[in-house]
This record gives C-alpha cells, sequence and structure tokens, in this order.
C-alpha cells in the first residue's frame, strides 16, 4: 500500500467530515426508513429533513476542502513557472493564416509537410512513380 493521500486511510485522516457527513446522512435516512416503516409520519419527515440538512453539510465540506486544497497548492513556489504565457498575437496571426490556406514562414516543415511537397514535385515533374534512388539524385 502506499502512504498518504493515496490511501483510503490517508483522505480519512485529511478529511474527516466527508466521513462523518456521509454516516450522518446514511443514519438520518435510516432513522427515516424506520419512521415510515412504522407508519410514524413525524419521525420520517423529521429524519427526511436531516437527511437533506446531512447531505448539504457534506456537500459542503466536499467543497470546502477542495477550495482549501486549490488555495495551498497555488501557494507552492514556482507553480506559476510551469504556465507558459501565450503569445495571442501570433496564436492569432498563425490560425488566419491557417484559415486562408498559407504557410507560417517561421513555421519549420513538418515531416508530412515535406512529404506532401515531395508528392506534389513529383506530380508537376509528371514522375509519380519514381524510384527512392532517383530522390537521392534531387
Amino acid at each position: 500500500m502506499s502512504s498518504g493521500s493515496n490511501t483510503i486511510i490517508g483522505r480519512l485522516k485529511e478529511e474527516p467530515l466527508v466521513p462523518l457527513g456521509f454516516v450522518a446522512t446514511v443514519g438520518a435516512f435510516l432513522y427515516a426508513a424506520r419512521g415510515m416503516h412504522r407508519g410514524n409520519v413525524g419521525q420520517t419527515q423529521w429524519g427526511m429533513r436531516a437527511r437533506v440538512v446531512m447531505q448539504g453539510l457534506t456537500v459542503a465540506a466536499l467543497l470546502g476542502y477542495g477550495v482549501f486544497q486549490t488555495t495551498k497548492d497555488s501557494k507552492r513556489p514556482g507553480m506559476m513557472d510551469d504556465i507558459r504565457q501565450i503569445d495571442w498575437e501570433k496564436l492569432e496571426r498563425d490560425a488566419l493564416a491557417a484559415e486562408n490556406g498559407e504557410k507560417q514562414a517561421d513555421a519549420p516543415m513538418s515531416p508530412l509537410d515535406k512529404l506532401v511537397a515531395k508528392a506534389h514535385a513529383r506530380r508537376a515533374n509528371g514522375n509519380v512513380f519514381a524510384s527512392e534512388s532517383s530522390d537521392k539524385k534531387e
């Protein structure tokens, strides 16, 4: 077994309100079910209302732990170094060029683009089925 927050026990120690809320929710539901089985409307109503409250508190605990974890991670030193800055102007220029079918001058040719260019050159020369040896001569 691994240690820390990867195990169930580790998560229970880090977030004790979530399992407590789960147990309270199930307990309130069972209390309401018992009242329903016995025909006691007051107990059923009280149990269902308590279940809704306990369920809401459990969801609030989950959200609270999530916010806490997010703020703890954002304060970690060096985290912002992982995020690259985006050059929005260059991105828009490249997108417009791609829409127009143009090639970017500063973009290197990919292997697929090289292969397509070679195929177009062969088609223009009328030598579509040229062998590999003739490619090396060019």
